[in-house]
């Protein structure tokens, strides 16, 4: 009786100090360096609203202590036999908020064989004032080319790990979905593509949901790579003769065009309209639009010449003004020359407080996401000034997206493993200054070990995609509405179109 009484007592202290009580450290031996811990977040700026920050500690040990603590609150400890801390998410929600613009401390001492603790420097997180906007959407698609035929479209709420199907293509016969864009990070303003079985472009506002056909006689195809105006009446698209091939001593594939264009979609009026200016032998691609609808900014590269010559072709930035109450385009202006960088310019994304242009920069072509020397750039729209992301891996950084208040940037990158796309977040702040990144949390800190899935075009968005499931399969299995091309515009001044209906050697 005595002695279950002793067990009993000892597994009470044991659970005790498992809910919060400090272990007894004073003879700890004080290591001066961080502890290794997986994903890295030591020195990162997070938002006050992001989910736990759960971890793995690599160091070795029979016993692991971990402290979170502020400046404010209650500090949030746990002891465990088990080397990954997740963390409740009630607790950190609440140090966070506790501790907004201040700084968090993860104090992490290992127990080793011998029963002798190690204490660790602390890790060092600062919080930062600003949110970052709720959710993520993005695609998830297999690495091997073999394999794309199982992909979707998923929302990821970034105050939790909750991740939620927005369309997934088991129920449109395993066809291809890409290319999903939003108005000005509103949720309520979607689209995507589909290609092959039940193709076109699906178009999710807050009254309806239609599915379009963009292809028309004076266009070069069906509309690509989408940029949704901040009004949310008009879509860009770029129209393209796409090619791929693969390398025979490299295991990676180049996509190019051999030729594009740039359209603007009006959703009121179903029509389609371009300018002689960017509908030329010319390769316009990538469109953006400026946080106040009155510019698209885009890439355009020399016309198409040899397929042999693809890894010299660079795109220049430039822009064109429009008027969204008359669907009139007006000057172009070039912004940023590829000469004067030695290489090639895509995916312009301007922030919402119009502050500053972030591009990435690589060695050739436009679709960068399989080329290594992909880096990302900021280019100040008030100054003119370039600079590198501070941050940039020696593999492969590509598509990229702000929130809505321009203080966070989330990019897609592969320097994990080199392989996989993985969404990684960064702070911004006001005059340009980026902080170091931090991978998309995840419950099981381990989980990007195994899961050998890419995270494609992330997006930002300022809420959950809450579009009617059944309204949204109708659209999808439903035959497309053919969209107008603007009768104002005369096909045969649309040099791009007539040099391709004229050079047989490009269908």
């Amino acid at each position: 009786m005595k002695l279950k009484l002793i067990y009993f007592l000892f597994g009470i202290t044991f659970l005790f100090m498992s809910c919060g009580h400090k272990v007894e450290l004073g003879d700890a031996r004080h290591i001066e360096h961080v502890p290794a811990i997986y994903p890295d977040y030591d020195q990162i700026t997070i938002p006050p609203n992001i989910a736990p920050l759960n971890f793995n500690i690599e160091e070795k040990g029979i016993q692991y202590y971990v402290s979170i603590k502020g400046v404010n609150g209650k500090a949030i400890v746990m002891l465990s036999g088990k080397s990954i801390v997740d963390i409740s998410i009630n607790k950190w929600h609440k140090l966070l908020a506790n501790n907004v613009g201040k700084r968090i401390e993860i104090e992490v001492s290992v127990q080793d064989s011998l029963k002798k603790w190690n204490s660790y420097k602390p890790l060092e997180i600062e919080v930062a004032k600003e949110e970052i906007d709720s959710h993520l959407a993005y695609r998830l698609i297999n690495v091997a080319y073999v394999l794309w035929k199982k992909m979707g479209l998923y929302q990821r709420d970034l105050t939790s790990f909750e991740e939620k199907p927005i369309m997934v293509n088991r129920n449109s016969e395993g066809n291809c979905m890409n290319c999903h864009s939003f108005s000005h990070n509103n949720p309520d303003y979607m689209m995507f593509h589909m290609r092959s079985t039940f193709g076109g472009t699906v178009v999710a506002t807050p009254d309806s949901v239609f599915k379009l056909n963009t292809k028309t006689d004076n266009t070069i195809g069906a509309g690509g790579y989408p940029a949704w105006n901040p009004d949310g009446k008009h879509l860009a698209f770029s129209v393209n003769m796409v090619r791929q091939f693969f390398h025979a001593v490299d295991i990676k594939n180049e996509i190019y065009d051999k030729a594009s264009d740039l359209v603007v979609y009006n959703i009121v009026t179903n029509t389609i309209t371009t300018d002689p200016s960017i509908s030329t032998v010319l390769r316009e691609s990538m469109p953006y639009w400026s946080p106040d609808g009155n510019y698209l900014y885009f890439c355009r590269a020399p016309q198409f010449a040899d397929t042999l010559m693809y890894n010299e072709t660079y795109y220049d930035l430039m822009r064109i003004a429009f008027d969204p109450n008359t669907d009139t385009f007006g000057k172009i202006d070039t912004i940023l020359l590829a000469s004067d960088l030695n290489s090639t310019i895509s995916f312009p994304r301007i922030s919402p407080d119009g502050k500053y242009l972030l591009f990435t920069r690589a060695s050739h072509g436009y679709f960068t996401i399989f080329n290594k020397t992909a880096d990302l750039y900021f280019l100040s729209l008030e100054s003119g000034e370039i600079t590198e992301y501070p941050f940039n891996s020696n593999t492969v950084e590509s598509y990229h997206t702000w929130s809505s208040n321009s203080r966070w940037m989330v990019f897609s990158s592969k320097r994990i493993d080199g392989t996989t796309t993985r969404p990684f977040i960064s702070y911004i702040d006001e005059y340009g200054k980026a902080r170091k990144p931090f991978v998309l949390p995840q419950k099981d800190p381990l989980f990007y070990q195994s899961f050998k899935t890419n995270y494609n075009v992330p997006e930002l968005i300022t809420g959950e995609v809450k579009v009617d499931r059944l309204k949204l399969l109708d659209a999808v299995l439903g035959e497309p509405d053919q969209v107008l091309f603007d009768s104002r515009i005369n096909g045969a001044d649309l040099e791009g179109v007539v040099s391709i209906q004229g050079d047989k050697s490009l269908h």
